[in-house]
């Protein structure tokens, strides 16, 4: 049975193989290569579905892909689905999913722009987001990477659907890929 990242690449890959049993994992603990799935596919969705895995987690992106990324992270299987068929289909004018569109991303913003907060980076080095599910740390650090620092931090987040618990995520300098992403077990509580 094969693994899918329960993020816009397993979304893709769950419709490129629709014939294949699979299981949803936690994206940060995913060690397939999505590319070479891709390479099987004509060259029009393989263009369309890297510009929707490029648009996940990036703030300047067009609309639709970047909200179905949001939505496959959150575990929203149907609308993410929903999304990417609109979006490959292109002709078609759907207001209530552009308006569900906007509405996940300014969501997101909105969270994003809370964990900001310089007070959560305790201790230096650090930032403690345990009360912040794990589905949004890829659009927080590049968020952190554009308007904070390119230095090496670390981030405690909260679980994900698929991975319950704390994590400990490791980025290097200029890096918005973990080097890492561990079990968090808190020092103090042991």
């Amino acid at each position: 049975m094969l693994e899918y990242p329960l993020d816009i690449r397993g979304i893709i890959l769950q419709k490129i193989n629709i014939n294949q049993d699979y299981t949803w994992v936690a994206p940060f603990t995913w060690n397939e290569n999505h590319h070479t799935y891709m390479d099987s596919l004509n060259p029009e969705i393989r263009e369309k579905s890297r510009l929707l895995v490029e648009s996940d987690c990036n703030y300047d992106a067009r609309m639709i892909p970047h909200a179905a990324g949001i939505a496959a992270r959150q575990g929203q299987i149907s609308l993410a689905q929903s999304l990417i068929e609109y979006f490959l289909d292109g002709t078609l004018e759907d207001s209530f999913l552009e308006a569900r569109a906007l509405s996940i991303i300014t969501d997101e913003k909105m969270k994003v722009k809370r964990l900001l907060n310089p007070n959560r980076e305790w201790p230096k080095g650090i930032w403690n987001l345990q009360d912040t599910p794990a589905w949004i740390i890829p659009t927080f650090i590049r968020r952190f990477r554009k308007l904070v620092s390119n230095r090496a931090i670390s981030i405690i987040s909260g679980g994900h659907i698929l991975a319950p618990g704390n994590w400990y995520w490791i980025f290097e300098n200029n890096s918005v890929i973990p080097d890492e992403v561990i079990p968090y077990q808190n020092v103090w509580n042991t």
